[in-house]
Order: structure tokens, then sequence, then C-alpha cells
């Protein structure tokens, strides 16, 4: 699920590789930085366009079989790729990959330890010639036991085996703040955050315990060892046996965290892909603040 940077290099023409390039910017910058430079032969796919279904009555809501398994076409990933996913910053991204092919039945997904950053620390090269992936055909194979609805996150309350977690930022699990695409929109005195689409309550699940993404890294941008993530874990309620359903604002932080507590053993894993977009603008939903 994790490689180095070293892997990568080593394995950087082998013919069954696609690597990825998932960086993404509020600034809507990331497609000029790809073409600015790098790894050698990555596509570059971009989760708030390419992984969405835009008819889709909420968000940035992921695409469905058919879509999501065109964009894998046209980015040269088969049935029988082993895809290397790589952001900056911590991006989320490459996860939200990783878990939008297990949705849709695909497991050779690896994501690049230290991403960006360490691939150009070390001295390894970049390129800015286009990617030309050749023909692929995906065959989109849906798993339902990754996606979960908001029902079952209200369920939540109730089940002291599941966990319901929240990856956002910590302002944002208070009620400070909600997510927005182009930064985040601060609440009002009355909880209730205006945003191009429409007003949106910020607080959490109540029930929700928090981890911010942020605290899976290292100082350096590596992943946590497989350890130190399960004691996170272990400090919201989360075991090998429980049931974790991950949620932020869109659904792309949440991957993250489903991506870790997978690397830290727990496997009864699902991420709410309506997340705050659906649970903060339903009233019949209740929201807790600070």
């Amino acid at each position: 699920m994790l490689i180095s940077t070293e892997w990568l290099a080593a394995h950087l023409h082998d013919a069954d590789l696609r690597v990825v390039d998932m960086r993404w910017y509020e600034d809507g910058g990331a497609q000029a930085r790809y073409a600015a430079g790098h790894v050698p032969g990555a596509v570059h796919l971009d989760w708030s366009v390419d992984l969405v279904e835009p008819d889709a009555p909420l968000a940035f809501m992921l695409a469905g079989p058919d879509r999501f398994a065109a964009v894998m076409e046209a980015a040269g990933i088969g049935d029988e790729t082993i895809v290397v996913a790589y952001a900056d910053g911590q991006g989320s991204g490459p996860m939200r990959l990783w878990w939008a092919c297990r949705v849709y039945g695909h497991e050779g997904v690896r994501v690049l330890d230290g991403g960006l950053e360490r691939w150009v620390q070390e001295g390894r090269p970049l390129s800015r010639a286009p990617a030309e992936p050749g023909a692929a055909r995906f065959t989109s194979k849906l798993d339902p036991s990754f996606v979960c609805g908001v029902d079952e996150v209200e369920a939540a309350r109730d089940d002291p085996r599941t966990v319901v977690l929240d990856t956002r930022p910590p302002e944002q699990f208070v009620g400070r703040a909600v997510w927005f695409e182009r930064g985040p929109v601060i609440a009002g005195p009355d909880g209730i955050a205006r945003t191009p689409r429409g007003d949106l309550r910020a607080g959490r699940v109540p029930w929700a315990e928090s981890l911010p993404a942020s605290e899976l890294y290292r100082p350096d941008g590596t992943f946590k060892a497989p350890g130190e993530l399960a004691a996170l874990l272990r400090m919201r309620g989360v075991g090998p046996d429980s049931r974790l359903i991950t949620y932020c604002g869109v659904g792309i932080s949440a991957s993250a965290g489903l991506y870790a507590a997978h690397l830290a053993g727990v496997r009864d894993l699902a991420l709410y892909d309506a997340a705050w977009e659906e649970w903060g603008r339903d009233p019949q939903r209740p929201v807790a603040r600070g």
C-alpha cells in the first residue's frame, strides 16, 4: 500500500506501472505545476473534476462506475495496472484515488511515501513532458462495503462497535469554520457558514471522534508507522475489530484517515462520501459545536 521513493525509482519504467500525480490546490494551479515538473511518465488527475460525478445532487461525490472506468482508461490504468499515486503538502488526493479504486474493485493502488517533496529532496528526476498513456481496459466491480450513507452514520450513535471519525482540522470539528474548495469559510455567531453553495451549518456529528488528517504524518511528510497509527486510533476507541466510518468536508481527508486505518490493521472500513456537505445542510441531522 505504501511504497518508498527507492522502489519507485527502481520500477519507474515497468510496463505494468502507472504513476499518477494527484496534486491539488485551492487556487486551481495543479495542472500548471504538473506541467512545470512531475515524476517522469506521470499522468495528472484532479480529484475535484476527474473522480467526481458532475450530475450528483451533492458536490464532489464519487463518479459512477462507467465514468470512473472511462477516466481510468484515459489515464492508462487497466485491470492489471499497478498505480503509484503521489501529491505534495500532505495532500489527500492519492488516498482518494486508493479508496475510489477499492470501491470499484481495483486493489493495485500504492501511495508514494513522502510525496513529491521527498522525491525532489533526494535529487530524483522531474519531467515536463506530457504523459502518453497507452490503451487500457478498466472493469468497474462495485464493492459497496467501502462506502456508507447517512443512515449508517446515524445508526452508529447506538452501536458500540462502530466509531465515526472526523478527519477535518480542529477549527472545523468545533464549528468555527467549514471546508470549501477555495478555502475555509468562517461560521457566523449563529453557527452558519455562508458558502457559495448556500448556507452550511458548522460543527460535527455529535458522536464523532476527532483525528485530524495532519496527525497521520511525521514532520518529514512520511506516514507514521502502522503501530503509531494504531495507537492514535486506539485513543479514539478504534481497535482491529471495530467498524470504522470516516468523514470530512467532502470525503477527501477522510480517505486519508481510511487509508491510515487500513495501514494500522483495521479492515471493517467505510467512507461517508456525502460527508459534511450533506450532514451540515440537513436540518434533521444533529450538530454539535464547541
